[in-house]
């Protein structure tokens, strides 16, 4: 069964039935409130008794708000309070709650005077018996699959105008016996430590690769649940597509819908559809109709048939990046016996999505085809994006994804990604407005990849599922592409029956098989298709991006990061006890990842700390010193897949944006929502036109190249250069300048070498600047220099999960600068919907003031105001500069305070003005 995409508002509804001389509107109501939580274990009745109104619920757990899975309610109910602290998720729960069924009730009143009712889930997890008044609607064999939609028709078991009763019993995703699988739902493989979590009593014998997961397996409902109210037929799943003719600037559209005759009789009326938006003429359509009793019919409207779909000069959506997401709103009505049976909105972009192979002829052991690449409206689209997660148990809160994008755009990334966990239609339609493209896909390593394994029920749930998410995922104009495979590539029977499911449903974006180049057949060839996945998943140095000589830093990759990621000392303060802050001990690995090459143990990053930066001797010198390594890793790779050019550079992906929990395993973003160092270098990075230095990274390393890269959707010109040099005791040692610099649309442009500068000191900065004709500053870049040199090796010698460097450089000298005393200030200025703080750091000394963190407050040395953006952090003030920075927070805060602290200025105060 299926999912409808969107049914218009009751209020709208209602406005739309008046017009017909009619009382009722369809609707679609959610049913969020009044719901209870029992485990099976406890409840003696059946479903009949359980979803009876005199049924006594005493004893059942209340839950604040659905959707919520078993975990999330038992947690917010008390039962096990503060998971998320250091190993009360190991210690503190019971490990076997996904070995016992859970019931679910709500009581909820329905309108009367419809002829349909039905129920809608989209998201059970993973099998379930539904009932309702005392009545089974369908069984456990029927409601299965953690992401396959079902509607059900509860139309003549509904008590109209009165209460009704609806019970939920749910059984989770189970183990299959003797193999490393267990059914088609969503585990969290190596997100979590499975060296805890798979270990713990749930397995008869060691896995290497244990699955792991949390003790419930998110089991529930985990997406909303809703009441849809209708007349005999139904519109359902509508979708618009577009083909784009260009440069003319034509579009030629199809809208698409599925009519459901819910009755036993057969049914005729008129579709009727209106595409508007503000400043256009409205497009009306029409189409008389006749449906069978029972029939589910697909309904287009073509252009060849409707010329008013032939649309000249529409206004096209853009990623943000490139243009305006502008959004069309189409609006469809099934009329029947001048009575408004259904009617369903959506709204669509016009625009066109391609996909492409390009040829790296200096790695052409990658496969035939080339790598992969995207055009958007006939532009070509760099990819320099991230993956996205949900929270662990799949909480739903649609403020905190509204947050999540608000930092996307924040960084200037362009896409997200989602490798399953696709929890949330409510993330997508923000996108959509946001102009922020994503790309969806099945997960890696469990049951979705292990073919050789599956049931007859999995050969059915499988595209099931991917139906259910089509439908879901097609009329949004921000979703690009989809991967049936993650880490493998189908076998031809599972991906022919995907490809029918997204021909007959008519996606009109890109599709890839696998998004890995490890990818092979029985016979071993490759399979890979135009994406890598070979990481690296551990921290690189900036001379591993842009060398060219390793396989990750070039192509299209739709994964690669660092796994081992430190936050910040706050956030750490919130997630490990006190006792267990310092040293590194088994309490933060329990909160790392998974992995064979350090990763659980976080020994890649200590590694990188202790080789670059030196041993640490308390938690605040670590933490300031891992904010360090992260600003390097980070920005360097997204710098590097822009600076470096188109012809090899295609798409970047970090794994990952954010964190499923407090967490060491890779994110930009921790589970606070607090920015750090690798926040502020992948912000860096990330602009639209920079200025970039190259490590000293090419040939024999005596020289290194300044490169201005061009991202904006046109080509620049009259840009200026500086570039200066300076010592650690803050004499410039060089100073020069280049200009009237030219840098095409999605263009890298070189404008000059610097030598190397033995005589300076161990490690001298590289401070790059880029002004436009006006001189106007556009980009202010800092960058460290050792003057040994960072070297990986052999392109062989590069293990994507281990970090195996031939020589480090030394970075240690930074622990030896000048101490600098900043002068401070900072006021504050109201904005429409937010605060602003402007915040200024002088340095009245001859020497340096490095990496400098700025944090908002409401209290003297309090935490960070969150959510929160700045326009820069960590900054570098030089002798006798002042550096500018602005900060932007939600106008109910009250900014109070700014806490300032850097690599060798002391920890400061200072009150905001």
């Amino acid at each position: 069964m299926v999912r409808v995409i969107r049914v218009l508002s009751l209020s709208l509804c209602l406005v739309a039935s008046l017009a017909f001389g009619i009382e009722q509107a369809p609707g679609k109501a959610e049913l969020s409130d009044h719901w209870e939580l029992a485990s099976a274990k406890d409840v003696r009745a059946d479903g009949a008794t359980v979803s009876q109104l005199n049924y006594e619920s005493r004893g059942w757990r209340p839950i604040r708000r659905m959707p919520a899975t078993v975990l999330e309610i038992l947690q917010e109910d008390g039962v096990y309070p503060n998971l998320y602290v250091g190993k009360n998720m190991l210690e503190n729960v019971s490990q076997d709650l996904y070995m016992q069924d859970w019931w679910y009730r709500t009581v909820f009143t329905a309108p009367s005077g419809y002829s349909t009712y039905a129920l809608e889930f989209p998201g059970i997890n993973y099998r379930a018996e539904i009932w309702i008044n005392g009545n089974e609607v369908a069984n456990s064999k029927q409601v299965v699959g953690m992401y396959v939609a079902h509607e059900l028709d509860v139309t003549k078991w509904i008590r109209q105008g009165a209460a009704n009763v609806l019970a939920v019993k749910v059984t989770p995703e189970q183990l299959i016996q003797d193999v490393d699988g267990v059914e088609l739902a969503d585990s969290w493989f190596d997100w979590i430590n499975y060296q805890y979590l798979g270990y713990h009593g749930r397995f008869n014998k060691p896995h290497q690769f244990g699955v792991s997961f949390v003790p419930d397996r998110n089991a529930g409902i985990w997406k909303p649940v809703f009441l849809r109210t209708t007349g005999d037929v139904a519109v359902e799943n509508p979708a618009v597509n577009t083909e784009l003719s260009l440069p003319q600037a034509m579009a030629r559209l199809t809208v698409y819908a599925n009519l459901r005759n819910w009755s036993a009789k057969r049914v005729s009326g008129t579709l009727k559809g209106t595409i508007s938006r503000q400043g256009k003429p409205t497009i009306e359509l029409d189409q008389d109709l006749s449906l069978s009793p029972g029939e589910t019919r697909e309904v287009a409207f073509a252009a060849d048939k409707y010329a008013a779909l032939d649309v000249a000069n529409p206004d096209l959506w853009w990623p943000y990046t490139m243009g305006q997401p502008n959004l069309y709103d189409l609006h469809l009505e099934f009329v029947q016996n001048q009575k408004l049976s259904d009617s369903a909105d959506i709204r669509f972009g016009i625009r066109s999505i391609t996909q492409h192979r390009d040829q790296d002829e200096e790695f052409p052991d990658k496969g035939k085809g080339g790598n992969f690449y995207l055009q958007v409206n006939g532009r070509d689209f760099r990819v320099r994006g991230a993956d996205y997660t949900p929270d662990l148990l799949y909480r739903y809160d649609p403020e905190r994804e509204a947050q999540i994008l608000r930092y996307v755009k924040d960084l200037g990334m362009n896409m997200l990604r989602w490798e399953s966990k696709i929890s949330s239609e409510h993330i997508v339609e923000l996108a959509d407005q946001e102009g922020i493209p994503l790309m969806f896909g099945w997960m890696c390593c469990n049951q979705w990849e292990k073919w050789d394994q599956w049931s007859e029920e999995d050969h059915r749930v499988a595209p099931e599922s991917l139906r259910s998410q089509i439908l879901m995922l097609r009329p949004h104009a921000s979703v690009f592409i989809w991967a049936n495979g993650s880490d493998g590539r189908p076998p031809d029977r599972i991906r022919n029956e995907y490809h029918e499911v997204l021909s007959e449903l008519h996606w009109q974006n890109a599709i890839v098989d696998t998004v890995s180049s490890f990818a092979k057949n029985p016979e071993g060839d490759r399979l890979w298709d135009g994406i890598n996945m070979e990481g690296p998943y551990s921290w690189r140095p900036p001379t591993y991006w842009f060398s060219g000589k390793y396989v990750p830093s070039r192509g299209a990759s739709a994964e690669q990061g660092d796994n081992e990621h430190i936050p910040t000392l706050e956030s750490l303060k919130k997630f490990i006890p006190s006792g267990k802050l310092w040293p590194i001990n088994d309490t933060w690995y329990f909160h790392a990842g998974a992995g064979t090459a350090g990763s659980s143990t976080l020994a890649n990053i200590q590694k990188v700390v202790n080789r670059r930066y030196g041993p640490s001797s308390n938690i605040e010198e670590f933490v300031r010193k891992a904010q360090l390594a992260h600003y390097e890793n980070t920005r360097a790779q997204f710098e590097d897949f822009a600076a470096l050019g188109w012809a090899n550079h295609k798409m970047t992906l970090y794994w990952m944006l954010n964190s499923q929990w407090p967490s060491f395993y890779g994110h930009l973003i921790d589970d606070y929502l607090q920015p750090g160092g690798a926040y502020y270098g992948a912000k860096k990075g990330l602009r639209p036109l920079s200025v970039v230095f190259n490590a000293y990274a090419t040939g024999d390393h005596s020289n290194a190249k300044i490169i201005v890269f061009n991202q904006t959707p046109e080509d620049v010109k009259g840009l200026h250069v500086r570039v200066r040099v300076y010592d650690l005791d803050g004499k410039i040692r060089d100073d020069r300048s280049t200009s009237d610099i030219q840098v095409p649309f999605n263009g890298a442009t070189e404008v000059m070498t610097l030598p190397r500068y033995p005589q300076s000191s161990p490690v001298f900065f590289v401070h790059c600047q880029l002004s436009n004709g006006a001189g106007i500053l556009l980009v202010d870049n800092t960058y460290w220099q050792s003057q040994k040199d960072d070297d990986l090796g052999d392109r062989s010698n590069d293990d994507s999960m281990d970090l195996k460097q031939a020589s480090w450089a030394d970075m240690t000298a930074l622990n030896t600068m000048p101490q600098v005393q900043l002068e401070i200030s900072a006021e504050q200025t109201a904005a429409a919907s937010e605060k602003q703080v402007t915040i200024r750091l002088h340095n009245p000394s001859e020497h340096i003031a490095f990496f400098e963190r700025a944090t908002i407050s409401t209290a003297r040395n309090g935490g960070e105001i969150l959510p929160i953006e700045y326009d820069d952090n960590y900054v570098t003030v030089y002798p006798g500069e002042t550096v500018t920075m602005r900060g932007a927070i939600a106008k109910t805060t009250d900014p109070r305070w700014i806490n300032l602290e850097g690599y060798n200025t002391p920890a400061t105060s200072v009150q905001i003005q």
